[in-house]
């Protein structure tokens, strides 16, 4: 299962090495029927391209409220990608593969 993780560089040896990763949030409420498939459909996407490539937070809108209007949420399930609201309702897998495998290529 994708894990949530921190910090984005690391050095070692004298020579810095930076390790790449998205920033994907997911915002969920309680008593949304469909936040649990996006969750498990996002979670899958992560994992099928690598889950060392992103941090991804899964937060409950109602405890995020000012984050969540501060980056545009207005339903839920809403997913963010480096601060972008990139799908403000609940996609498929392969849609998730698309637009993760899009903001990949924007850090590497």
């Amino acid at each position: 299962m994708a894990r949530e993780t921190e910090g984005l560089c690391s050095v070692s040896g004298g020579t810095s090495e930076i390790r790449m990763t998205v920033k994907v949030e997911l915002f969920t409420a309680d008593f949304c029927s469909r936040c649990r498939s996006a969750r498990t459909a996002l979670v899958r996407a992560i994992e099928d391209l690598g889950q060392e490539r992103f941090e991804l937070r899964l937060l409950d809108v109602v405890e995020e409220i000012d984050h969540a209007v501060e980056v545009g949420v207005r339903a839920t399930p809403a997913i963010t990608v480096d601060g972008e609201l990139v799908h403000p309702a609940r996609p498929t897998v392969d849609k998730f593969r698309v637009i993760l495998r899009d903001h990949l290529a924007r850090v590497q």
